[in-house]
């Protein structure tokens, strides 16, 4: 059975999970908890025959490789941005200064771990593009901050096939702010 089948990896899941620092650990027994739930369900009695639904064990692997899929993401967002003193001595102002900016607005940021994350591509040698921050304002309610960040990074119709970030760069702010008032009336 598909529960059979996860609930026969935990002690290998145990050991890794005793190894990752506590928010790490709590994020990946959430993620866990949701694939075994999904394995677990069910089809509803009252859905009509005709409609197609797929075995647990699928649906359960298909949530595991979202899971996945979305710690990729994440990392791969991580990794191309700055911590708060990083940002700071690339401005050449202090690490509160940074902090105060970014409670203005005045900089992008994502939340990791215990620090703030700011995206790289915000950043022409040492300013900040204010054409970023104002297509960043125009972006919905940032609910799914790192889904916005990673929106200035992913090529757009609107925008030639262009990113976001490419468009700003290439002078074309009107275009890219277009763009994101599109994102915010979804």
């Amino acid at each position: 059975t598909p529960t059979g089948q996860i609930t026969d990896r935990l002690p290998e899941l145990g050991n890794l999970l005793d190894s990752l620092p506590p928010a790490e650990r709590h994020e990946i027994e959430d993620a866990y908890l949701r694939v075994l739930a999904t394995a677990r369900r069910k089809r509803a009695r009252s859905l009509h025959p005709v409609i197609r639904t797929h075995p647990p064990e699928e649906a359960a692997a298909a949530v595991a490789r979202g899971l996945v899929r979305e710690r990729a993401t994440r990392d791969a967002l991580v990794s191309d941005s700055l911590s708060t003193p990083e940002v700071a001595q690339l401005l050449g102002v202090s690490a509160a200064a940074v902090k105060k900016r970014l409670a203005k607005g005045g900089v992008i940021a994502f939340k990791h771990k215990d620090d703030w994350r700011y995206p790289r591509w915000q950043f022409r040698g040492s300013e900040i593009m204010p054409a970023a921050i104002a297509v960043w304002k125009v972006l919905p309610d940032r609910h799914d901050v790192a889904g916005l960040v990673r929106w200035f990074t992913l090529p757009s119709r609107q925008l030639g096939d262009r990113t976001p970030i490419q468009a700003i760069s290439d002078g074309d702010a009107d275009a890219a702010l277009d763009a994101a008032s599109y994102v915010g009336s979804r």
